[in-house]
Parts: C-alpha cells; structure tokens; sequence
C-alpha cells in the first residue's frame, strides 16, 4: 500500500466514524425523519386494526362477542386515520428544507398517534393489556425520539382523557370497552383473549425491535466517542490526554524503567506558511505513519501538540531509545513531499530523551525530555539529545 493511499484510507476512516456518530443513530435523525417512523408505526396500528375489525365483520360466530354496529363504523374511522397517516409521510420528506413544516408535522404526527391511542384505548378499555402497553410504549418511544416539549403536550391530555373514561366507567355513566358485547363473562373468553394478543404481540415486538436498534446504536456510539476521546483525529494517534493516562499507568507500575521521547518538527510552521495547511496535515500523517512504522510493538506513541509527537519505549534503556530515537529521525529525513507546485519539501525532528527513575513523577520526566528537546533545537536541530543527571545533556549524533 502506498503512502497517498494510506492517507486516504486514514481520512476516510475518520470522515466514515464521524458519518456513524452523527447521522446513522436513530437519536440524531432530523425531525422530520423522526415523524416518519412515528407515522409508519401509527399506520400500521391502524392496519392491524383494520385487518382485526375486517375478519370480525365476516366471521359470524364471532358477532356474539362484540358491538358489530361499533366495528362497522369503526372500521372506516380506521381507514381515514391509516390514509391521513400514509399521506402525512409525503410532506415529512419533500419539507425537509421548510421550517414551517419542521415546526408542525411533529406536533402533527404525535397528536394523530395519541389521538388514535385514546379513541382505541376507550374502545378496547383503558386498563385492557394493550391498551397499556401501547401507552408504556408511546412514552418510551416518544422520549426517545422527540424533545420534552412535543411528548408532553400530547400525553397530559392523553392521560387525563383516559383516566376521564375509566372514572366514568367506574361510575357507570360510559361502557368499558363499548367494542365488546357487556356480558358478565366478556372478557373470560378466548376471543377477547386472542384479541389482546393480536394488538399486543405486534406493538410488544416492534418497541423490542426498536430500542434493540437504538441500544446498539447507542452502544456503537459510546465506542466512537471513547475512541475518539482518546486519538488524535487527524493522525489517528493517541492524543495527549491518552499519553498521560499511559504514563500514570507506568508510574504506578513501577516495575520497569522506561524512555520518554520528544520530537518537534523543525520548521513546521515554514510548511503551513509556504505550502498551505493541507501539505501541513499530509506531513503529520506522514511523520505519524514512519513513528509507528519504526517503533516495537510494545512501544507508545501519540501527538503531544501540533507538531509535537512523544514516545513512550517500555522497557528501555538510555541506549536502546538512543537508537530508536536515532532511526525514526533518519526515516522523518528521508521522507519524500511534495509541494502542489512540483517542489521538494524537506522535513526534519529534533529529538528529547529522559529515563525513568523510581524517584521522578511522570511530570518532571516530561520536563527532562523538554529540556532535551529544547536543547536539540538549541542546537541546530535534526539531532537527538539526552537528559541525564551528570552532564544535563547528552549529545547524540
């Protein structure tokens, strides 16, 4: 794989993890999107309802247990409302660019289902099993999909109208359940049964269905952000905050001494100035792609700054992250870019190196690699310099 290929592959990861996280969750669909599936899933209530009250109508030995005159007239409210519902899902789609319809069709779309819930709710019995579960799993989804705002201007008035009618049925000025014929044992019967685990098993499996997706999803995205809180977007290294987590590992350890090594870029600031910011990001990728290329597997590495990398070498002594230090200089030296005009442009590191020791913290260690790196640059950059305790620094090269 070439080197511009790798990058492409590298930014295109970044651009599909940032696709996933924002627009591919249920969550951070649009309104309108929102309003779509909230339509779908009232019109195919409304269609289980049709199919139930069309197979009712025809099936003459079932007539004993329902008001068939109801189910009649019923059937065609049915109709209306899965056609208004059908129709709506038109406007969700071609309005996505009109404010006003953003502002109404959720409004819409959420009164339409609440009203269908309570009119089929009284009809069935406001305490009936599905009645209860369409309304549990009218909240549940609805908070989830909508702010607040559209939830609850719906359901207060939807759950005040239903406690309305299980009051008056209480009391006997309404029928409970008016869809049913009111026999002593009318709802002791198998019809009123299969029934509830008509409506019921369709809802029960749809919710199910949908918040498994909104839980993957939901557990998808807290992966991407975990990840993403700890790399560096544009190099895919782990960023600083990682860097330091890293290290307080280590100094908690205490086990095995370790390098930390810091690099700068020389110059880098000539690269975005002469060339552009975009030659500026392909050089970071690319001094990326040689450090990870050049180290053990063992070995951390991450972007401290802007064109500041650190090394963590696990395990290592001044000699060995000398040489490492020394080979991944060379490879960022060797490096071949070039300018959109054809031009060569040069890129060089200065290198700062410090050793563990049981006594120093994390911190003071950065500092000595600081120090070396300041040193290095001091210097005449494009060199490795070692802190130590005899003689401050150490040149290397």
């Amino acid at each position: 794989m070439t080197v511009k290929s790798s990058i492409r592959d590298m930014i295109l990861r970044n651009r599909i993890a940032q696709y996933l996280l924002e627009d591919e969750v249920v969550m951070n669909w649009s309104i309108l999107k929102k309003c779509m599936l909230m339509l779908m899933l009232g019109s195919a209530i409304h269609l289980l309802w049709i199919i139930w009250k069309f197979y009712v109508y025809v099936t003459p030995e079932l007539w004993q247990w329902v008001n068939l005159d109801l189910i009649h007239s019923q059937l065609w409210t049915n109709i209306v409302f899965f056609c208004l519902m059908v129709l709506l899902i038109w406007p969700c789609y071609a309005g996505k660019d009109n404010p006003k319809i953003q502002l109404i069709l959720p409004y819409l779309s959420v009164g339409l289902f609440v009203i269908s819930l309570c009119r089929d709710g009284y009809l069935i019995g406001v305490m009936s099993p599905a009645t209860m579960i369409s309304y549990v799993s009218l909240v549940t989804v609805g908070l989830v999909l909508f702010t607040r705002k559209i939830v609850y201007s719906m359901l207060i008035p939807a759950t005040i109208f239903l406690s309305i009618c299980m009051y008056l049925s209480i009391r006997g000025i309404i029928p409970y359940a008016p869809i049913f014929q009111p026999h002593a044992y009318g709802y002791q019967n198998s019809f009123w049964l299969f029934s509830m685990i008509f409506f019921i098993v369709p809802i029960l499996l749809t919710c199910l269905a949908l918040f498994e997706i909104l839980l993957s999803q939901w557990r998808h995205r807290e992966h991407l952000i975990q990840k993403l809180s700890q790399v560096d977007p544009l190099t895919n290294l782990f960023n600083r905050r990682s860097i330091n987590q890293c290290l307080e590992q280590l100094d908690s350890a205490k086990t095995d001494t370790y390098a930390l090594v810091l690099l700068d870029l020389d110059h880098f600031k000539r690269i975005n100035d002469e060339y552009g910011h975009d030659k500026g990001d392909e050089t970071l990728i690319l001094v990326s792609q040689v450090l990870n290329q050049h180290l053990r597997g063992s070995d951390v590495v991450g972007r401290f700054g802007g064109e500041e990398f650190i090394l963590v070498l696990k395990n290592s002594n001044l000699e060995q992250a000398i040489f490492i230090a020394e080979r991944c200089r060379k490879a960022i030296e060797q490096l071949e870019i070039w300018g959109h005009d054809g031009q060569s442009i040069h890129v060089t590191a200065s290198f700062g190196i410090a050793i563990s020791t049981p006594e120093l913290v994390p911190q003071q260690l950065l500092t000595h690699a600081d120090q070396a790196l300041y040193a290095a640059k001091a210097g005449g950059r494009n060199m490795v310099m070692a802190y130590t305790e005899q003689q401050s620094f150490s040149h290397l090269v």
